[in-house]
């Protein structure tokens, strides 16, 4: 019977450094996100994500007004919009998901909590300004700043002399 010289290893050591370091990158980063956090999480969740070896974060908030807060005040601090997403009563649990998903400083994260949609509608208000409007260009513009609108109406230069030549 043979015996082996050397021990063998299940897995490479590079690759264990690696899942540590993105790993110990992403806890680090859960705990700063606690840290600023005006409403802690019920729970933080360090994950591998599905089909990478990047571990992620997810900062469960719980259920309510404040969870949702807490969201909001996550979206704050990672400059991410919030999206909102119904539930159907399926017997168990309807109400509204207040989430968020980035990638912040290199890790991907997801903030979440459930609430009312009365509660939702009173976190997601809608913004003052008006997206579309468009600035309106001062004097000191450089005309190459000024950005015409996407349409517009196009008279082709024929029909426009042979307007003109019919009013003569």
């Amino acid at each position: 019977m043979e015996q082996a010289t050397q021990a063998t290893t299940p897995n490479d050591t590079h690759a264990q450094a690696a899942d540590r370091s993105s790993y110990d990158r992403a806890r680090k980063l859960a705990d700063e996100l606690v840290v600023l956090a005006q409403v802690l999480p019920d729970s933080t969740e360090t994950r591998r994500e599905l089909g990478t070896d990047h571990y992620g974060i997810r900062l469960h908030f719980g259920t309510g007004l404040a969870a949702g807060r807490g969201v909001l005040a996550t979206a704050d601090v990672t400059g991410v919009e919030v999206l909102r997403d119904g539930t159907e009563g399926n017997g168990y649990i309807s109400g509204v998901w207040i989430e968020l998903r980035t990638t912040y400083k290199g890790v991907p994260l997801i903030a979440r909590a459930l609430t009312t949609a009365e509660d939702a509608d009173t976190l997601l208000q809608p913004s003052a300004t008006n997206a579309e409007t468009q600035p309106i260009p001062t004097v000191g513009t450089s005309p190459s700043d000024v950005v015409a609108p996407a349409i517009f109406a196009v008279k082709p230069l024929a029909t426009v002399n042979t307007a003109a030549e019919s009013e003569q």
